[in-house]
């Protein structure tokens, strides 16, 4: 059969794969970022050779002509009907108003250029933000952690507010820091810093009701590290990595997802205990599952591994997604319970679909040549879900890829 033809066959369910030139520019990469809401109505923000930030929006189900929102960011970051950004003089939040966008610094800043953010749509009206701040001069200081609330036209509620010392998005890999529930209760993870605490570098959450301020973060728990948050319906949940040992690629340890119950505490930690947790790492949760890698064999300096995955909801045996050596797989949280995992292989992606269950089965991955293994730290792939739909986005050299489904 034709390679054309085994092409469309395995990207069944997939919108046809849009290509978009970035343009070439020495020691970068375009850093694509995506969002999608239940309808379907997504954004693409990603970064051109010349050092424009810029967006699409998917209408009529292709994604549209390039709007320029700003030149020589330092991180960004999207959410259905936004994008933000850090820029030198602080923090942006460009809201979607028809095919145009209101741009407005929301917060003054350092201006570092690693500086990072992270953004979520509030259900019941606006967004929040999440910054990642480093001094503007100074080495071997740690960042801090900040946030601000936004009403539905992307004004500040209330100036920006201080969670301590801490950081999130650091790893080289794609991450989910913030989430909203239905109720309008944000919850965000991250790491600690600094040596005036028992841990070093403890797990924590802080969550917020719609409309109010983040109470103080409470410790998630001892020796953790790598989280995520992940919302579907009413339900949240963290992933984390029970630490075995940090190398020279990322850290290792026992996967465990942690349920968020209803009046703000944790549930108890669940997963699979692995027989080498050396080998076991990248965990992501969805309510039903639980996604992660584990090596068959020590291998330095990889990050590649076969993709496995637990249910929350059995005692069922440890599954294979893929035993080829894979790269940075997510769980994504569909509607009905049911959770979307994908991850990228060097012959392109895959992917795998299980029901309230866990219980995974393979199905449909996004056609087209798969990102680079190899990356600077902000990762070359991103994918959401809402709803029935999930969106992809990637980028290998200048060229950057997305790809829509509707999960019926």
């Amino acid at each position: 059969m034709p390679f054309a033809a085994l092409a469309l066959i395995a990207a069944a369910g997939w919108s046809p794969t849009q290509s978009f030139d970035a343009g070439a520019a020495q020691f970068h990469e375009p850093v694509p970022r995506v969002a999608i809401d239940a309808r379907g109505e997504a954004l693409l923000a990603y970064e051109t050779g010349d050092r424009k930030l810029v967006v699409r929006t998917r209408a009529h189900g292709r994604f549209g002509r390039p709007v320029t929102l700003a030149r020589d960011t330092r991180d960004y970051a999207v959410a259905p009907g936004a994008v933000a950004y850090e820029a030198r003089d602080g923090v942006h939040v460009a809201v979607r108003n028809g095919n145009r966008f209101k741009d407005r610094r929301v917060a003054s800043s350092t201006g570092s250029e690693i500086n990072g953010v992270a953004i979520a749509a509030d259900p019941l009206g606006g967004w929040v933000v999440a910054e990642r701040q480093f001094p503007r001069r100074g080495s071997a200081k740690p960042y801090r952690v900040r946030t601000v609330s936004l009403d539905a036209s992307g004004v500040p509620t209330s100036p920006p507010q201080d969670l301590g010392l801490g950081q999130f998005g650091l790893d080289a890999r794609p991450t989910q820091a913030l989430a909203v529930l239905p109720n309008g209760r944000a919850v965000l993870v991250f790491q600690r810093e600094g040596a005036a605490y028992d841990d070093p570098d403890p797990v924590l959450y802080a969550l917020r009701p719609h409309g109010g301020a983040f109470a103080e973060p409470v410790v998630v728990g001892d020796g953790l590290t790598d989280p995520r948050v992940t919302v579907a319906g009413d339900r949240a949940v963290l992933s984390v990595t029970m630490t075995t040992l940090c190398g020279d690629t990322s850290c290792a340890g026992q996967p465990r997802a942690i349920p968020l119950n209803p009046d703000g505490t944790l549930g108890t930690p669940a997963g699979p205990t692995v027989a080498r947790p050396n080998r076991a790492f990248a965990p992501w949760a969805a309510p039903g599952a639980l996604v992660f890698q584990l090596k068959t064999k020590v291998k330095p300096f990889s990050r590649e591994a076969p993709v496995r995955a637990a249910s929350l909801t059995t005692n069922g045996p440890l599954q294979t997604l893929t035993k080829l050596p894979a790269t940075e797989p997510v769980a994504l949280a569909l509607g009905n319970g049911r959770t979307l995992a994908l991850w990228a292989t060097r012959r392109g992606f895959g992917a795998a679909l299980a029901g309230p269950d866990g219980s995974f089965e393979k199905t449909a991955a996004p056609a087209g040549p798969p990102p680079e293994i190899y990356h600077p730290n902000p990762t070359n792939r991103d994918a959401r879900a809402a709803g029935d739909y999930a969106v992809v986005a990637w980028s290998r050299g200048h060229t950057v890829r997305v790809s829509v489904r509707r999960v019926r």
